[in-house]
């Protein structure tokens, strides 16, 4: 029988706000409005060069016309306070939305410059949501003109090429301000970091080394084995971004889980001027999937977000900012040398403001000189250094140095990438910590910030193809999965997620508990042919590996939870049972720690079908306690349905609270009540109930009357039972009850064997909802039961 439910549908109106932008032909006139310069480093450094040559004017260039935050003192000033846990807007990010509202250039700003654009004969290709950059192409001929400069030909003083740029700083006949025109040279060509592969045939002439894939190389549950040993915590629900300048085989992704045997995470493709197709850089790409899927093995998802290789830095604009746009990676990796730009630099920070972490390799050329290319410097950005590790014979971590392939593989001179940066000042949260034995900067920003393994790791690419790499390129995406792990903590503790992880990253640095949340490394060096004094790993923060490598939950607990008292499992338990119970689980053991220097008070708080003990005590510094949570009586009686609560324990000396989720389904019982009325009402028999004699063969029975006429006792509670005993025959009772599809259902019963003679059957069916018998016990030949068994279902309608 089934009961239906009908549910009033009401007429749903959506009404959908549209930003319109409407472009009106505006007459630029050059006479009424006041040039505005723009520096522009490339400009400025190829005054010193002697040009090659004119780039011809039919040549077609992308650009990315970028335009200033508004308000951008008051957006740097939010900016502060989103990541200053004193602050009440701390980690109260803003979404993409509000972004362009309150900070975005202005409607009339965008329009003229797009008026702009297109009086100068430039079309436009592409536009932001939040107004902060348009996308225009255009002839060389029509470029030089509505920016002043003559485009020229150079000679690379690094790379065997030639390079455009302006001959001198670009200008522009327009009031509205503009931030700077991204791709007016290709001084910086974004490519993958230099990674060096050797084949698994060569491998069998080389050491073995500890990992578990071919060779000894690292794959698969490896990095977890050592960075985050017996977490449970995978990444489910987290999703992680790649910003990638080539497609991939989708083959080479199911070959790599399957080796390593790793679930399948789903990947999506998001195509901003890429084709899609595997081209001769699939391998960078390859990697990166394979990292984060290694380190955060139950994601959500993976969205690769394709480029077009060649790319101009125009285009890395249009893939940051869909990124930006989507806001849907909390979690962002990047292992291309892409440079810096004040383009890229907006989309950093609306990263950081939308609490999304980006994590850039900090490159393979080791020690930074004069003139080298460096990945990305930018002081909103995770710059992540790469390490050498070695493991023991079970997997765990054992120790780590600096990665530098010029030790360990020479002729080989690829090593962990790390210096001052020219560009950028110190920031906030790096000063404070003494620079001298690393050969740092107090004035300037240093890199990298932080470290993972970039040696001897086991790739599935270019179609089938396996190799041993080394590179940041796989540091860089593993800490991308490392920080999916550090966000589903935070949100099964009721917290948001982390974003721009380095003000805490070097909070913790600073802090007494540095080395139980990182792996410091103290060894190696990063130097290289160019540089052969800098850099070399020191105690602390150095500019080799940064802080160093993560040590597990530690690292998790303190990125997840910014408060001193830590609460593991993240996650309360899914109790279930019929009414008045029992219910299983029962009970669940929670470790609480101070991770703190000084004493804390902590309190937990119940719903009232639950029980905590103890509710409330003192942690001293650097010490833990267990918590039992477990469903107190008030659980027996909540009737029928699914409870939902929160127990929230709360660090009464910082006032942070993290909350754990408890569910509790109290299941419906099928029952009839022990035969209250001592006959078969709600019931359906079948069978003989005496035989010629008079002798009761099946039937209900009074406890008292059967015990006073026979002895023995066959009923198990209550005032009746029911009593089967005919030979050859089997009697049925049945009953038909309402329920509902797809709800669980217990069904519960007391039988006891009297005497035991053989032949016996006992067959209990449960029927569907298609009239089809479902067997559900069925035993012959029962032996004597000396003590009532109870026998339970749960079953589906």
């Amino acid at each position: 029988m089934f009961q239906l439910n009908f549910f009033k549908l009401q007429r749903l109106i959506f009404v959908a706000n549209f930003a319109v932008l409407l472009i009106f032909p505006i007459k630029m006139s050059a006479q009424n409005v006041a040039r505005q310069f723009l520096r522009d480093r490339v400009a400025t450094m190829v005054r010193q060069m002697q040009p090659q040559g004119r780039l011809p004017g039919t040549q077609r260039l992308d650009l990315a016309i970028g335009l200033p935050l508004r308000n951008e003192s008051g957006f740097d000033q939010l900016l502060q306070e989103i990541y200053d846990p004193t602050s009440p807007n701390f980690r109260r990010y803003l979404t993409p939305q509000q972004f362009a509202e309150r900070f975005g250039p202005s409607e009339s700003d965008y329009a003229t410059v797009i008026a702009f654009a297109q009086a100068n004969g430039l079309t436009v290709t592409g536009m932001s949501s939040d107004r902060t950059f348009v996308s225009v192409s255009g002839s060389v001929a029509n470029v030089e003109k509505a920016f002043h400069v003559t485009m020229r030909t150079y000679r690379h003083p690094r790379e065997n090429r030639n390079f455009y740029a302006p001959d001198t700083e670009p200008s522009l006949d327009l009031a509205v301000p503009i931030l700077h025109i991204t791709g007016l040279d290709n001084f910086v060509v974004p490519h993958p970091a230099n990674l060096n592969k050797i084949s698994m045939s060569q491998l069998a002439n080389l050491p073995p080394n500890s990992g578990s894939g071919p060779g000894g190389t690292f794959m698969g549950q490896d990095f977890r084995n050592a960075y985050a040993p017996g977490v449970s915590l995978n990444g489910s629900g987290q999703i992680v971004g790649l910003f990638e300048l080539d497609g991939y085989y989708p083959s080479d992704i199911t070959a790599y889980e399957t080796s390593a045997g790793l679930p399948n995470v789903p990947l999506t493709n998001v195509l901003v001027g890429g084709s899609g197709s595997a081209g001769k850089n699939n391998g960078e790409v390859a990697l990166d999937i394979e990292m984060a899927i290694s380190m955060a093995t139950n994601l959500t998802q993976i969205i690769v977000y394709e480029g077009p290789n060649p790319l101009s830095n125009s285009q890395v604009v249009t893939i940051l900012g869909q990124m930006a746009s989507d806001n849907l990676a909390k979690q962002i990796s990047s292992s291309w040398t892409i440079g810096d730009d004040p383009n890229f630099e907006t989309k950093y920070k609306q990263f950081a403001a939308q609490g999304q972490s980006f994590f850039q390799s900090s490159g393979d050329d080791g020690a930074y000189y004069s003139g080298i290319l460096q990945s990305a410097d930018s002081t909103n950005v995770t710059l992540v250094g790469g390490t050498t590790l070695s493991t023991d014979s079970d997997g765990d971590w054992s120790s780590e140095t600096t990665w530098n392939w010029y030790i360990t593989n020479p002729p080989q001179t690829n090593s962990s990438g790390g210096g001052v940066s020219t560009t950028y000042s110190i920031p906030s949260w790096q000063q404070g910590i003494d620079m001298t034995a690393n050969q740092g900067s107090s004035t300037k920003r240093n890199v990298p910030d932080v470290a993972l393994t970039a040696d001897n790791i086991f790739v599935v690419e270019d179609n089938g193809q396996h190799e041993k790499i080394g590179g940041t390129s796989a540091a860089a995406p593993l800490w991308a999965g490392f920080c999916a792990l550090v966000n589903q903590q935070a949100v099964a503790s009721g917290q948001p997620t982390v974003g721009f992880i380095n003000p805490a990253i070097y909070a913790i640095g600073k802090s007494s508990f540095y080395l139980s949340d990182f792996h410091d490394i103290t060894t190696g060096n990063n130097t290289n042919k160019t540089v052969s004094n800098k850099y070399f790993a020191v105690s602390g923060y150095d500019l080799c590996t940064g802080w160093g490598t993560p040590n597990g939950i530690n690292l998790i607990i303190d990125l997840a939870t910014p408060d001193t008292l830590g609460i593991l499992p993240g996650n309360g338990f899914a109790a279930s049972g019929p009414i008045g119970g029992p219910f299983a689980p029962n009970s669940e053991n929670f470790s609480l720690t101070n991770t703190g220097a000084s004493s804390l008070n902590w309190a937990a708080i119940t719903p009232s079908w639950l029980a905590a003990s103890p509710n409330n005590n003192t942690l001293t510094a650097h010490s833990f306690a267990t918590v039992t949570i477990s469903l107190n009586s008030a659980a027996a009686g909540l009737s029928l349905g699914t409870y939902t609560a929160n127990v929230v324990f709360t660090n009464l000396t910082s006032h942070v609270a993290q909350l754990r989720q408890f569910t509790l389904q109290v299941n419906p019982i099928v029952q009839n009540g022990g035969f209250e009325t001592g006959d078969f009402t709600g019931w359906t028999f079948d069978g003989t109930e005496t035989s010629s004699d008079g002798f009761l063969l099946n039937g209900v029975v009074n406890a008292r009357t059967f015990a006073d006429d026979y002895g023995t006792n066959f009923v198990h509670s209550g005032a009746d039972g029911l009593a089967l005993g005919q030979p050859g025959n089997l009697a049925f009772l049945s009953q038909t009850l309402l329920t509902a599809p797809g709800q669980n259902y217990l069904l519960s019963f007391w039988m006891n064997n009297i005497g035991g003679a053989t032949p016996n059957q006992f067959l209990v069916n449960w029927n569907t909802n298609t009239a089809a018998t479902n067997t559900i016990f069925n035993q012959t030949n029962v032996p004597e039961i000396d003590n009532w068994t109870n026998l339970q279902f749960i079953l589906a309608a």
